[in-house]
């Protein structure tokens, strides 16, 4: 198995640890950087989106399912699942840094998608309130266009890839497949919305690891803690 931060390490250590690698701290530092930038701008983005006008598709399985508002159940278990990953990794700095990676550059991704394929909400879609994501759109309004393919899903992948605990990912599987259904219920996403997002946050997470973890393991050389868990 490769070396990592034993589990008894504490948070304190394992941070300090990672902090004396210049090459951490700059990709940390740039990560947070860019999630801020993210952050202040994306309204903008947001606003172009919700303004244009898009095509609605036909959706076999949506018209099969009820539409119900549980805006509430699916933020709960958005926020459960971002909060156990980050306790799970609490004393792996390194798997946090790549989960911030991996939604980087999964959701710079999207923006790309998005522009691109310019889609209305399904059929029977109802708002999804989400309380978070309105502090950074005008007026706290709800997006609806963000559509191909689903950053709920995405973000929720971010965290469970980032996570190399057995029954731990086991668990986040399952917080991921709810989630990925309630999204459905709600008729927030179409189908392939849905089906897309975990593959295009994989690829994402596998680029994190070949374009950014090496040069981690050059400050210390010891291979990255997730090399051997994939």
């Amino acid at each position: 198995m490769a070396s990592e931060l034993p589990v008894t390490a504490t948070v304190r250590e394992a941070w300090s640890k990672e902090w004396k690698s210049p090459a951490w701290r700059i990709q940390l530092l740039i990560s947070l950087t860019l999630l801020l930038i993210f952050g202040f701008t994306v309204r903008y983005f947001f606003d172009f989106i919700e303004s244009r006008p898009g095509k609605q598709l036909s959706d076999p399985l949506l018209n099969l399912l009820p539409s119900i508002d549980i805006s509430w159940t699916i933020f709960f278990f958005q926020y459960l699942t971002l909060l156990t990953g980050l306790v799970i990794n609490r004393n792996q700095p390194r798997n946090i840094l790549l989960m911030v990676q991996t939604y980087l550059i999964v959701t710079f991704t999207r923006i790309v998608t998005i522009y691109l394929l310019p889609l209305d909400p399904p059929a029977g879609y109802m708002p999804l309130r989400e309380p978070f994501v309105q502090l950074f759109t005008d007026g706290g309004r709800i997006i609806s266009k963000d559509l191909f393919f689903s950053g709920h899903v995405t973000t929720l992948m971010s965290v469970l890839l980032s996570v190399h605990h057995r029954q731990a990912r086991n668990i986040l599987t399952l917080f991921v497949v709810t989630v990925s259904i309630l999204l459905l219920v709600q008729h927030v996403h179409y189908t392939i919305d849905i089906i897309a997002a975990p593959p295009a946050t994989w690829l994402a997470y596998r680029f994190c690891k070949w374009k950014f973890s090496p040069a981690l393991n050059r400050g210390y050389g010891q291979p990255d803690p997730s090399e051997s868990s994939d």
